[in-house]
């Protein structure tokens, strides 16, 4: 397993191919992709900007639900347009989210700069520390399990035996198991310093999107996954097909 040095640490890498499928429960994919959307019109992406994603397009709407108005009524489907290198926090790493609270190589979102965007980021979600991204600036993000996500997800009553299919759990060092999140940076290498650019502007992005679904279609999720979705073991992930 490829690893990257943190001071006398060696912390595992994950690879997820290219083609890999993402999903996410959002109001403007374009934020993803192209940064927040700044009061002057230009959008900012930060060297610790963060999105977030499942492995399957039902895990949004589960751990999400209650907070629909924030986080809209679409789930969108992305593909990997390269290779990416994550840190990763699940088993056999024995490192997890929980990290965080630690303040080493990840740290609480609230604790790091917010940079050019308008609000920092909350203290529940982990960032990368300003100096792995100055070390390693292609490692674009990491996979964890999200206790809320999956306190979310098995309090549910609303998972059939069709999504559950595809809901894969993975289980990491504290002997915590549920679905993992995928947590990306939008850019293929992180920026040195806050990326200020025209909303016109098209960056070499890690990922985008293919494809748009009503939270509520959940036939249409299921149909989705059944003629486009191949898992993938390694990885514990699905792959695109066409």
């Amino acid at each position: 397993m490829e690893t990257i040095t943190y001071r006398n640490s060696k912390i595992p890498i994950q690879i997820l191919p290219k083609g890999t499928l993402l999903f996410r429960k959002v109001i403007n994919p374009e934020d993803d992709v192209k940064g927040v959307l700044l009061e002057s019109g230009k959008r900012c992406i930060t060297p610790n900007y963060n999105v977030f994603f499942h492995p399957n397009p039902f895990m949004g709407e589960l751990a999400l639900g209650g907070f629909i108005a924030e986080y809209g009524k679409s789930i969108y489907a992305y593909v990997l347009n390269h290779d990416v290198k994550i840190l990763k926090l699940i088993n056999p790493s024995k490192y997890t989210r929980r990290d965080k609270n630690k303040g080493t190589f990840i740290k609480r979102c609230s604790t790091v700069k917010k940079g050019c965007l308008p609000r920092s980021g909350r203290s529940w979600d982990p960032c990368m520390s300003d100096t792995l991204i100055e070390k390693y600036p292609n490692v674009v993000g990491m996979i964890a399990i999200s206790m809320g996500d999956n306190a979310q997800y098995k309090a549910s009553k609303k998972v059939t035996k069709k999504m559950k299919r595809f809901l894969n759990p993975v289980s990491d060092n504290r002997k915590l198991t549920g679905i993992p999140e995928i947590i990306l940076h939008p850019l293929r290498q992180r920026p040195s310093d806050d990326l200020v650019s025209d909303s016109n502007v098209n960056h070499d992005t890690n990922y985008k999107v293919i494809q748009e679904f009503d939270v509520s279609d959940k036939a249409g999720m299921i149909s989705f996954m059944e003629q486009h979705a191949i898992y993938d073991p390694n990885t514990s992930l699905y792959s695109y097909k066409s």
